[in-house]
């Protein structure tokens, strides 16, 4: 697999003789308190392409309210060049220097504060639901006593009450005989609003669940008679990124390899911005992979999460290998060379979402990965990896695998109710 990442492509057209300084203005927020970033690059006219998947990248990390770029060609050919991405992020996308110019927002210190959670007595349950595997654990204060998962769908199986019922038995069977919780916490793998409501459905859950009718009361249906207290419910990667940041997590990016790619930024004051990464573009090679639904090549998605692990284990082995076999196969291929050129290739992927990071998100300082598919000799593999290309860039991130990559969301999700944190709320990109 040949990659060329946008960061390294960027950089290309930097050097070109002909390059011109293009600027992306990225207002955040609306009315008085809105404020302005504003990023320049380099690069030629035909470099147009470029330009506009750093755009398309800095809408999914920083979720500005409108965007506006100029650059060294006919504003009509950058309107035209927008309108896709018009349709893809529905905010204003200007072309030609923005209306009531914000004033620029300074990069802020970050913001120190307790890092730990506060205590709890009694059990606390934990339920992590993707679109591939459903997890649950039970905490005792920080102790972990147990855990389980199943499939969230099992062959055949549909519909929220078929989701419910798998629920409640993986939480039945966790707890001891006759205990009741004292609080519950749900991650759920679909587009939330800071309001715990799920506004639309990935694509693997509109499959099985084709609306989000009566999803309100998933919590309280999954905790009825076994959780006496609280049940909060958020975005699985929201309850990543809360977690990191009622730890103490300060410009802290949290990545998660699943049935897509995720991931939040943890900003210097702690608000958590969950982004939907498995849309970001990396790969500008002329044959980067496409998109499983949405008009993007080289996009995430594509790449790193369980989909795209397994399309590039298929061209590694020349045989076709599924979703759900691609971290198992992974784990035993490391001792081959094929094993050893995806770890490269992934490697080579997640330093670009890196330093993509690095170009957009002020002082980033930690990098964090979790995901099943990273437990184990796996996980360890791309660590060393991973940092080995780092310490050669100065002012890279610290780079690390999650602590628990298998069950990172379940014990993220059992302390959900603990953390007071704020979560930024998203525009959603359109799913289909």
């Amino acid at each position: 697999m040949v990659i060329l990442t946008l960061a390294d492509h960027l950089d290309q057209l930097a050097r070109h003789r002909r390059a011109k300084p293009w600027w992306i203005r990225f207002q955040m927020g609306l009315a008085t308190r809105a404020t302005e970033r504003c990023y320049t690059l380099l690069a030629p006219r035909s470099g147009l392409r470029a330009v506009l998947a750093r755009l398309h990248n800095g809408i999914l990390l920083l979720h500005p309210a409108a965007v506006a770029i100029e650059g060294p060609v006919d504003d009509g050919v950058l309107d035209g060049a927008l309108r896709p991405l018009r349709d893809l992020h529905q905010i204003p996308l200007t072309a030609g220097p923005p209306h009531g110019r914000a004033p620029h927002r300074p990069s802020m210190p970050a913001v120190s504060l307790p890092t730990s959670l506060p205590p709890v007595d009694g059990l606390a349950l934990g339920l992590d639901i993707g679109g591939t595997g459903m997890k649950a654990c039970l905490l005792q204060g920080e102790r972990v006593l147990d855990h389980a998962h199943t499939a969230t769908w099992p062959a055949g199986e549909r519909g929220l009450d078929s989701l419910v019922e798998r629920a409640r038995a993986l939480l039945s069977d966790l707890l001891p005989a006759g205990a009741v919780a004292t609080s519950l916490g749900i991650g759920f793998a679909s587009p939330m609003g800071v309001d715990g409501r799920v506004h639309a459905l990935s694509t693997v859950m509109q499959a099985r669940l084709g609306t989000t009718e009566g999803l309100d009361r998933f919590g309280e249906r999954a905790a009825e008679q076994l959780v006496d207290g609280p049940v909060v419910v958020y975005n699985d990667l929201a309850v990543l990124g809360r977690d990191c940041s009622a730890r103490g997590a300060r410009r802290h990016l949290r990545l998660q390899i699943g049935t897509s790619f995720g991931g939040c930024w943890i900003d210097a004051d702690g608000t958590v911005n969950a982004g939907e990464l498995g849309r970001l573009r990396v790969d500008m090679s002329p044959d980067a992979r496409p998109h499983t639904y949405l008009p993007l090549s080289g996009a995430m998605k594509s790449y790193l999460s369980n989909y795209g692990v397994a399309w590039t284990l298929s061209e590694a082995v020349s045989r076709e290998v599924t979703p759900e076999e691609a971290g198992f196969l992974l784990a035993d291929l490391l001792v081959a060379p094929e094993g050893q050129q995806v770890i490269d290739d992934l490697t080579v992927l997640l330093v670009g979402v890196i330093r993509e990071a690095c170009a957009l998100l002020p002082g980033l300082r930690h990098v964090e990965v979790g995901g099943g598919m990273l437990r184990g000799a796996t996980g360890r593999r791309l660590q060393t990896a991973v940092r080995g290309v780092l310490r050669l860039r100065e002012g890279s991130p610290d780079f690390a695998i999650a602590r628990d990559p298998g069950f990172d969301g379940a014990l993220a999700a059992a302390r959900a109710p603990r953390a007071s944190v704020r979560l930024r709320g998203r525009r959603r990109a359109r799913v289909s």
